[in-house]
Parts: structure tokens; C-alpha cells; sequence
């Protein structure tokens, strides 16, 4: 008896460090991923390592087999779904629905496209410094289309962190709807001056 709870713990043990690490792996390549998505517009390159990403989860999945250590999902899952949406929304104008995920539990789909809405800022702002005001329109609009989405939910007791990250999306959105009213105005003020100089 004894010997087989040492063995049982020894496994439950290995289990647990190897979530660990697989799930550090996950939440790096995520990060990575993400900084490239915004920096470069290879889509290509982005969907094999999406893939390649997908593939680490699944493993990752089917290490969970004790209930406790479901939480180990928790963070690699939602960084695999703000990558995989900011991918969607960036390259083909479209949000991912969670019938697309068969390997994603439902608590961090939404948690995932909550942390998307951070980066559609990002999104904005790199619009902004070009004067593209139909790229800062288009985002602007999935940041308020994820919120309104967000929005529906409001069961607190069951979803860890939805209340704070449905009030930090709201102070996202409000700030950059701010930020557009300036850069809206700014340009409209600098077309006035070029064209009163051309004018002269």
C-alpha cells in the first residue's frame, strides 16, 4: 500500500512539473507570436506556429488528468486565444467563434478575447502614427464589438477575473475613444493648415 502511494504522488508530482514547464513554453511563444503579429504581415509564418502552438496545448490538455490541475490550463489557453483572434481579426477582419476550439474550455475563451482588446490599442495607436483612419475605425470597432461581447456575461462566482477584465476593457475602450476624438481633430487641424498654405 505503501509503495503504491509513494508511486502514485512520485507521478501526480512529475505530472505537475511537466504542466509547468509545457505551460511556460506555451505562454512564450504566445508572447512572442504576439509582438510579431504586430510587427511583421508574414500571415503565413503566424498560422504554422498557431499550429505548432494548437499542438502544445492538446498535450498540454491531456496532462490534466488530476481536477486540480485544471488551473494549469488557465493562462496558456487564453494567451493561445488573444494570439489566435488579434491573427483572425488583424489578417482576415473576423473574430474567432468558440465552436472553432475543440480544445479550449469556455471560461477562457472569453477571458482570452478580453486580453485581445489591449492589443487592438496597440493596433489603433500604430494607425494613428500613419493617419490611416480607416485602420483606426476598424479596430476601434472589434474593440467595441469584443466588450459588447464580454458584456453578456456577468456570472462572477464561476469565471475568475471577468468582472476585472470586463473593467479593464472599459477603461481601455474609453481611453482610446479619447485618444481618437484628439487624433481625429489634430488631423482635420493639419489638412486645414496644408490646405490654407497651398492657398498662400
Amino acid at each position: 500500500m505503501i509503495e503504491y502511494l509513494v508511486e502514485f504522488l512520485k507521478k501526480k508530482d512529475e505530472t505537475r512539473e511537466e504542466m509547468i514547464k509545457l505551460a511556460r513554453e506555451i505562454n512564450k511563444d504566445c508572447a512572442l507570436l504576439i509582438r510579431h503579429i504586430h510587427k511583421y504581415n508574414n500571415k503565413e509564418d503566424f498560422k504554422n506556429k498557431l499550429e505548432e502552438i494548437s499542438k502544445k496545448i492538446k498535450q498540454l490538455n491531456s496532462l490534466a488528468r488530476y481536477p486540480e490541475f485544471v488551473k494549469y490550463l488557465e493562462t496558456p489557453q487564453q494567451e493561445f486565444i488573444e494570439a489566435y483572434t488579434l491573427y483572425k481579426i488583424k489578417f482576415f477582419n473576423e473574430i474567432p467563434k468558440f465552436e472553432e476550439f475543440d480544445f479550449i474550455r469556455e471560461e477562457n475563451y472569453i477571458l482570452g478575447l478580453a486580453d485581445v482588446v489591449g492589443e487592438l490599442r496597440r493596433e489603433v495607436l500604430e494607425a494613428m502614427k500613419e493617419d490611416n483612419v480607416k485602420e483606426v475605425e476598424r479596430y476601434y470597432k472589434f474593440m467595441e464589438d469584443i466588450y459588447d461581447f464580454l458584456m453578456n456575461f456577468d456570472y462572477y462566482h464561476v469565471v475568475d477575473n471577468l468582472r476585472r477584465k470586463q473593467d479593464i476593457c472599459r477603461g481601455i475602450l474609453e481611453k482610446t475613444h479619447g485618444d481618437i476624438v484628439n487624433f481625429l481633430e489634430n488631423l482635420k487641424l493639419r489638412e486645414e493648415l496644408r490646405f490654407y498654405r497651398k492657398s498662400q
